[in-house]
């Protein structure tokens, strides 16, 4: 007598040996077969490889350019510093680097426009006049300016106006004067000011002209221009 066979204890027919075993331990995932809290294999070896960079300014042509575009600057710097020089006791100028004006012939036609009577002192040989210019000063009334640089390359400007004194230094040096004392040089009397740009200034009125010396010269040419601004005669006014 055969004995029924239990359905649950057989294989169906439509399942194989293979379906019914699980999954192969080759076909498990890697988070699946790596134990608990070990890291993550590593990615293939041809995901590591870094991709090839490029350094700019590294080549010869990005060098070139480089150049091409700094060259105009330096020589740009290289114009405006030619008439410059460093000195100790602060910056100089360089006299063959600035105009030469001919203040015979520029104040000799200055004097026929302007209602007061100018000067022309005569300066040493080593002096160079780089301006000689009309404008406004304190009160609207006309300022008739000389510049020079002097054989040590530093600079004097002389104004001659009818401007009133302090209003005119404080226009000339940047602001109201920090000091003001007597001098007395080449026979007359002066007011030596020192300006609000640290600057000396030298006034005097002489037959209703204000005469102002500034700049950044030593006292020796402030003395020089002073005298021969005294010795020089008043040029032709305007007829």
């Amino acid at each position: 007598m055969s004995t029924p066979s239990d359905p649950s204890s057989t294989p169906s027919a439509g399942s194989s040996p293979a379906e019914s075993a699980g999954p192969s331990p080759a076909e498990s995932s890697p988070a699946e077969s790596s134990p608990a809290g070990s890291p993550p294999s590593a990615p293939p070896a041809a995901a590591q490889r870094s991709k090839p960079t490029t350094t700019l300014g590294a080549g010869p042509r990005d060098m070139l350019i480089s150049m091409l575009i700094l060259l105009p600057i330096i020589g740009l710097l290289a114009f405006l510093g030619r008439g410059c020089s460093f000195s100790p006791g602060g910056p100089t100028v360089d006299p063959s680097a600035t105009p030469n004006v001919d203040t015979r012939q520029a104040l000799a036609a200055a004097a026929h426009q302007v209602a007061f009577p100018l000067r022309n002192p005569a300066v040493p040989p080593g002096w160079r006049a780089n301006v000689v210019d009309q404008r406004k000063a304190p009160g609207d009334v006309t300022a008739v300016r000389v510049g020079w640089i002097t054989a040590g390359g530093r600079y004097l400007r002389l104004v001659q106006t009818t401007a009133e004194e302090g209003a005119l230094v404080a226009a000339e040096t940047g602001g109201p004067p920090t000091s003001a004392a007597p001098l007395e040089e080449a026979g007359v009397s002066w007011v030596n000011y020192t300006g609000a740009n640290g600057e000396q200034a030298w006034a005097r009125r002489s037959d209703g002209v204000e005469w102002l010396i500034t700049g950044d010269g030593v006292p020796a040419e402030f003395q020089i221009l002073a005298q021969a601004l005294v010795a020089a005669p008043p040029l032709p006014p305007k007829g």
